[in-house]
C-alpha cells in the first residue's frame, strides 16, 4: 500500500499537518502492515511536522519496527535528512 502525503496534507510544515498525517498511517501500523510513505512533490519539511507525523510510532515501537514496516519515497534529500535527524534524536539517551 503507498500513502501519498499530500494526499492527507496541504503541505508538510506544520504541526497540525504532521498530526493529520499520523492519524493517516496509524492503522497500517496498528495492524503491523509494511507500507511505503511517498513524500512526491514534497520539497521540504520541518522538525515539527516529523516529530508530530512519525517520530510517535518510533518512540512507541522502537527505530526498527517502524524501519522494518515504513518505506519512505519520493524524498528529497533534505525531506530524507530531517527524517533521519529526527528519528535520530529520539534514540538518544538524555543525560541528567
Amino acid at each position: 500500500m503507498v500513502i501519498i502525503a499530500l494526499d492527507h496534507v496541504p503541505h508538510c510544515f506544520s504541526q497540525s499537518d504532521g498530526i493529520l498525517l499520523h492519524d493517516a498511517i496509524k492503522p497500517f501500523f496498528d495492524r503491523g502492515e509494511k507500507f511505503t510513505l511517498s513524500f512526491t512533490g514534497v520539497e521540504d519539511v520541518t522538525s515539527s511536522f516529523v516529530n508530530s507525523s512519525l517520530v510517535p510510532f518510533v518512540e512507541k515501537c522502537g527505530s526498527k519496527y517502524v524501519k522494518d514496516h515504513l518505506r519512505v519515497v519520493g524524498a528529497t534529500k533534505q525531506v530524507s535528512n530531517t527524517i533521519l535527524r529526527c528519528f535520530s534524536n529520539v534514540e538518544i539517551p538524555l543525560v541528567a
